[in-house]
């Protein structure tokens, strides 16, 4: 047994490590280790139960540590990305919601991240290696004792009781074999769960009678719904950025309302978009199982529905909501939002959504903007901050931002430069096609991203508000007087209410606005915001 307990230190102590080095919680740290307590001894006693060879045991032993060592690297990586626990829903809806493609795009901005992540697991596990052969080469020097019935129990004891540990879920989800595999099918049951909840809501709209939709606008209305991806609106010189990272947008400023104080209800763009496009809110997350979404009602007011998208089609959930438009485009056709496709693709299907003779249209543009990895989402002529040496360069050095997070930096403002181009010339377009009738346009973000603005990280962030400060503004063709505009900009507003908004714009009254949470109507009321459980 004495073989056995030298295996069990090796294993516990490097989890010990992970958890000394933040990598893994005190929970995560003591389920393993009950964990690793039965399986290490375990299956090495089962080896020597089974007179295996030398090696066969330290191959045993070595891959119950590996096992246990990956999963709790990756925890780490993962936990300090997101700065939440991975077993946390938007983690999950990350890490499953993507693709081979993607995936690569991911792992090529953030190789640093996983460079250490990685080093600790190599270091850990290279200790473990030197160790084992240590004890095997100690124990073939000595003469080795037949197991005592005593021995045997106790092997045989330990085996049971690592599978008595799954009979608690808790436990059993944290097993290493278990931990992804159980949480996919987890993810995938809440897929298919949420697909028969709208077929199930779809039969359920034969009663429209109940949303009492009416449109109280005028006969040609026009309006547009630009969706940007992973802005942060402090690195936007419409808010007073030092880089001129937004000269178009800024040169439109007396056309616009700048909303100065928005954040996203998620850091993420499934999560946020659920909030976004439907009922579902903060309060009420589940609004979207029982309500029509923007969509639905937009088309139930004689509106002609457009989906124009750079970004992957038919993605979970979100795929449910696009369909439903009445043309769709997709231009990005490679495999996810990691692909190389500019957004300024779009702008000539946007142009026909414009001409189109659909006396009502509601044209929704989701664009790719500023989603890692930043430097595939400009082209060539946008690297404006390369090698930039400037007040925003000095202040991140003066933090201490890491090299690699400055380069970063560079490359995520060029990335809001080309955003800029892309949504000022969506707002100018607007505008000259809609000159004979009323038209109106909203861009707002989904989530944003934190690029050193409070830690040396760069990409989505639960923890920090920089994963959550987006820009909103919004072009209509009446112009609000600057007193009216100064008082509209200064509203506090978090994008989990946006669909009122948008049905304001719409001009569709039902059973579904409110106009408390619309923050254009002159019934706005502000509400308590909070990210990530904490007031905001």
């Amino acid at each position: 047994m004495k073989r056995l307990l030298h295996r069990l230190y090796l294993g516990l102590g490097g989890l010990a490590a992970f958890w000394a080095l933040g990598m893994v919680s005190a929970s995560e740290f003591g389920k393993s280790a009950a964990l690793m307590a039965t399986a290490l001894p375990g299956f090495a006693g089962l080896c020597l139960l089974l007179r295996a060879r030398p090696a066969g045991l330290s191959v045993t032993t070595l891959g119950v540590i590996a096992v246990f060592f990956f999963d709790a690297a990756t925890k780490g990586f993962l936990r300090d990305y997101f700065g939440m626990r991975p077993n946390h829903l938007l983690v999950l809806q990350a890490v499953f919601n993507t693709n081979a493609s993607e995936a690569g795009e991911f792992f090529r901005h953030h190789w640093r991240d996983v460079a250490e992540a990685s080093a600790v697991f190599v270091m850990l596990m290279s200790a473990a290696v030197v160790l084992e052969r240590r004890l095997s080469r100690a124990e073939a020097a000595g003469a080795t004792p037949s197991l005592r019935r005593s021995s045997k129990i106790a092997i045989a004891s330990l085996l049971t009781g690592f599978l008595a540990l799954h009979l608690n879920p808790t436990i059993a989800k944290e097993n290493p074999l278990l931990y992804w595999p159980i949480r996919y099918l987890d993810y995938q049951g809440q897929l298919a769960h949420a697909a028969k909840l709208q077929r199930d809501l779809e039969r359920n709209m034969a009663q429209r009678g109940d949303w009492r939709v009416q449109y109280h606008g005028p006969a040609r209305k026009t309006v547009v719904w630009v969706i940007g991806e992973s802005l942060n609106r402090n690195n936007m010189s419409l808010y007073g950025y030092a880089r001129n990272t937004t000269p178009m947008l800024n040169s439109l400023r007396n056309d616009l309302i700048v909303f100065r104080d928005v954040v996203s209800s998620e850091p993420a763009t499934m999560a946020s978009l659920m909030k976004m496009l439907t009922p579902a809110s903060l309060d009420d997350p589940e609004a979207w199982t029982r309500q029509p979404d923007l969509v639905m009602l937009a088309k139930e007011a004689g509106y002609r529905t457009y989906w124009i998208s750079n970004q992957v089609p038919n993605d979970g959930w979100l795929g449910l909501v696009a369909n439903r438009a009445d043309e769709r485009v997709f231009i990005n056709k490679g495999f996810g939002r990691g692909e190389n496709n500019f957004d300024g693709n779009l702008l000539p299907d946007f142009e026909a959504a414009l001409a189109s003779d659909a006396p009502r249209k509601l044209i929704i543009v989701h664009l790719l903007g500023a989603h890692p990895t930043y430097d595939m989402r400009y082209p060539e002529d946008f690297a404006r901050f390369d090698s930039t040496d400037d007040a925003v360069t000095a202040a991140l050095e003066a933090q201490g931002r890491s090299l690699w997070v400055r380069r970063l930096r560079n490359e995520y403002d060029n990335a809001v430069a080309y955003n800029d181009y892309v949504v000022a010339s969506l707002i100018r377009k607007t505008m000259s096609a809609t000159a004979s009738s009323d038209a109106s346009l909203l861009f707002s973000s989904d989530h944003a991203q934190e690029v050193g603005h409070t830690r040396n990280h760069t990409g989505q962030s639960a923890a920090d508000a920089s994963g959550y400060e987006i820009p909103m503004l919004v072009w209509t063709r009446e112009r609000v007087g600057s007193p009216a505009r100064d008082a509209l900009e200064s509203r506090p507003y978090q994008t989990d209410q946006i669909e009122h908004t948008l049905l304001g714009m719409l001009d569709i009254d039902s059973a579904y606005y409110d106009a408390s949470h619309d923050v254009l109507s002159d019934a706005f009321l502000p509400r308590p915001r909070s990210i990530n459980g904490r007031p905001y």
